[in-house]
């Protein structure tokens, strides 16, 4: 019985029904991740922000599939921070039910933005000093969290070490312009030099490339761009949009999730198939 309510919970047809609304914040309203776990919760999209914790728990996942205990998230774009309150939040949530534990790190100038450099920074849509952090609120609302203040241009090269993080698993962009977001992704060039403080392959979230016909995003601007030149200018580095949540329509945010797979990676060729391999074997040895 209750294996048959977990499937239709977890239906395509249910999460796009006028039933999944109320029942999510029903079982927010009874404890949320302290009542029933984090994956349920984040598969039935019950919980705050489900991109977000989709890919901590992922990146988790691929963590002790590898055999670590500690991994890292970054945040680059903090503003309020109700990203990075809610990071640290599903950290120790993720931590008690995988034994992953995830540090968190969020990037942030602490003056709101920067100004707009050029065309390719959407000047129409964005400029300087929008989203100005309360630093010193922010800091008592994420005491385990680290704040990374400064302009990402002067801090991103020397984070990894600097801070000597756990293997970085995820990273979240919310730079809004293609300037910041271009510094952001140099994150990945300290790869070279210390392949031990990065996962393999790294699950990315990017907030500013789909939005409202009058912000129009695209290969030309914003962060979008930065891909583009990023995958462009690194052959052992790759940034691409995820293809194995496409078919879920009940996901807006299925556009949004990126990998980026650090191909000369040392553990890059690590085997993590496990069951499902043999689960999928068994499915072809039936047709």
């Amino acid at each position: 019985m209750k294996q048959a309510i977990s499937r239709f919970l977890l239906s395509r047809e249910f999460q796009c029904s006028m039933l999944a609304p109320p029942l999510r914040a029903m079982l927010r309203g009874l404890g949320g991740t302290s009542r029933f776990s984090p994956q349920f919760m984040t598969d039935i999209q019950a919980i705050e922000r489900p991109h977000y914790a989709w890919c901590m728990l992922r990146a988790a996942d691929l963590a002790r599939r590898l055999g670590l205990t500690q991994i890292s998230a970054l945040e680059f774009g903090v503003a309020g921070g109700n990203g990075l309150a809610f990071m640290s939040d599903f950290a120790r949530a993720i931590a008690g039910s995988t034994g992953v534990k995830i540090q968190c790190y969020g990037f942030d100038t602490g003056k709101g933005m920067p100004p707009p450099e050029g065309a390719k920074d959407l000047p129409y849509w964005f400029q300087a000093a929008q989203y100005i952090m309360d630093e010193p609120k922010l800091r008592a609302r994420v005491p385990d969290a680290t704040l990374v203040i400064g302009d990402i241009r002067d801090t991103v090269d020397s984070f990894v070490e600097k801070y000597r993080p756990a293997p970085i698993g995820v990273v979240f962009n919310d730079t809004d312009y293609w300037s910041s977001t271009a510094a952001s992704l140099r994150l990945f060039d300290a790869s070279r030099r210390l392949p031990e403080h990065f996962l393999p392959r790294i699950f990315k979230y990017f907030d500013d490339i789909i939005g409202r016909e009058l912000e129009m995003y695209g290969p030309c601007n914003g962060q979008l761009a930065a891909i583009e030149e990023f995958n462009a200018t690194h052959d052992d580095m790759k940034i691409h949009l995820n293809q194995n949540l496409m078919a879920r329509t009940e996901l807006p945010w299925r556009f949004q999730i990126y990998y980026c797979h650090l191909l000369k990676h040392p553990r890059y060729s690590d085997y993590i198939g496990g069951s499902e391999q043999d689960q999928l074997q068994d499915l072809l040895k039936m047709r």
